[in-house]
């Protein structure tokens, strides 16, 4: 009986909502249609919204992890710089305090010295003790041993005023060396106020992007896929310019041979002709001498000279190709000693390799150079003299420029307005384009260095000064 109830309470309730579902037309329908078309959209502008924060949120966290690095290594020297003064000021404190000892003792001797001088001048004068003497030669002798008294008493004079400056000029070196490590030790007590400040920062971040998972993936994911594609096409390109100059060193050979082979040819038809020619002199010599044993009686006809053949000139050997000029120095041996890519100081932000990322230990990284960010308005240069070999435009690095230097590159990515052209030849520390600032970002300025042996990727790190 209940469930029979129920059935019937069921019935009636879906008929009642029946009745009062209004009645739908075309116009209706695409009101709806519309309308969820409109939802559809926000939510994808949305979810766009949230994908462009997080990359902001992670590129501040980035930047604010170089900056925490940076802090890290000029606290670090500057705590070996006061330790280092603080061993100098206690060095310093040491001798200050030997050369008063020394002071004291040249005072005290010195007044004993004169006290004692003072109570035997009392006794008796100079000129008395002088002539006091029982002879000449003693006489001599004390105006000898007066003599040498006043030249000890000059003698402790000096040496007392010269330890005084000595004492006076130390404990000066000593104000300026504990002045000196004050300034240092502000300085760094500064530097950590600014890293803590910039830890709770990132702390901050790192806290708000994991919250955001799968809007973080997707950003790092994009972020590699971008360096993925610029690593492929940096290969395909060397490639490229690998081939190009194999065929070309191929054909400067084919050329050169060629050339030999010509030579050689010139010099065997020259050699031929010369001995054709000798052949023909000896011939003539021949046909003389036989004129004349002829009979006097039969005479012979002058026979016109005969001129000699026109001597064949050697056909001119082809040019040779020249080779393409090379830059000055080698950059093999600047190791350590190249200048920053960027013309102003800037915070590298990403270094090279394979690494799993600081704050999220499942995310691994690859790069194949280091990431600087700089400020806005900065430019990249080129850190050593070479030739543009090839500009070339990728996604999240605006124009990339590759400077080739003998048989190593250097990539620049990131540059928007461009200084140079493909085949120019450039001087070191020329500039070779302003970097893109993204209005997105907050204006954020980045620039991508790879340092590469053909399409061996080496660590820049390792050549910059």
């Amino acid at each position: 009986m209940k469930r029979l109830l129920a059935v019937v309470l069921t019935i009636l309730t879906l008929a009642a909502g029946f009745a009062a579902a209004p009645k739908r037309t075309s116009k209706t329908v695409r009101q709806e249609r519309a309308a969820t078309s409109k939802k559809i959209d926000n939510t994808k502008r949305q979810i766009q919204t949230n994908i462009e924060d997080t990359r902001r949120e992670l590129n501040r966290l980035t930047l604010l992890q170089g900056q925490i690095s940076e802090q890290n290594a000029r606290i670090a020297a500057m705590k070996r710089s006061a330790d280092s003064v603080s061993r100098v000021s206690r060095l310093m404190a040491d001798s200050v305090a030997a050369t008063e000892a020394r002071v004291e003792t040249l005072r005290g001797s010195y007044a004993s010295a004169l006290r004692t001088i003072r109570s035997q001048r009392q006794t008796t004068s100079t000129t008395a003790f002088i002539f006091s003497s029982s002879s000449v030669s003693e006489a001599y002798r004390r105006i000898r041993y007066l003599r040498e008294l006043g030249k000890w008493q000059t003698e402790k004079a000096r040496a007392l005023r010269s330890e005084a400056a000595k004492l006076e000029a130390a404990k000066e070196r000593l104000d300026s060396t504990r002045a000196r490590l004050d300034v240092t030790i502000r300085g760094m007590e500064s530097e950590r106020v600014k890293l803590q400040e910039n830890v709770t920062m990132a702390s901050d971040l790192v806290a708000s992007l994991k919250r955001q998972g799968s809007n973080l993936n997707k950003v790092l994911a994009q972020q590699q896929e971008q360096a993925r594609k610029l690593d492929r096409e940096l290969d395909r390109i060397i490639e490229e310019e690998m081939r190009k100059a194999t065929q070309e060193e191929e054909a400067k050979r084919k050329a050169a041979e060629e050339a030999r082979a010509q030579q050689q040819e010139a010099e065997r038809r020259a050699a031929e002709e010369k001995k054709n020619e000798e052949k023909s002199k000896k011939d003539k010599k021949d046909n003389k001498k036989k004129d004349k044993k002829k009979d006097k009686k039969g005479s012979t006809k002058d026979k016109p000279a005969e001129t000699p053949a026109a001597k064949p000139t050697a056909p001119a050997a082809k040019p040779q190709p020249q080779p393409a000029a090379k830059p000055a120095g080698n950059f093999a041996d600047q190791k350590g000693k190249l200048p920053s890519p960027v013309d102003v100081a800037a915070t590298v932000t990403g270094t090279f390799g394979r690494h799993t990322h600081s704050e999220f230990s499942k995310v691994e990284l690859v790069n194949n150079g280091i990431d600087f960010e700089a400020p806005s308005g900065a430019s990249a240069r080129a850190v050593f003299p070479g030739v543009v070999s090839m500009i070339i435009v990728m996604d999240g690095y605006q124009n990339v420029v590759l400077v080739r230097h003998g048989e190593y590159l250097t990539v620049y990515a990131g540059i928007e307005e461009l200084s140079v052209r493909k085949g120019q030849e450039v001087a070191a520390g020329q500039i070779l384009g302003r970097l893109y600032s993204d209005p997105a970002d907050g204006y954020r300025t980045r620039l991508h260095f790879e340092v590469r042996h053909e399409k061996e990727k080496l660590n820049p790190a390792d050549w910059l000064r």
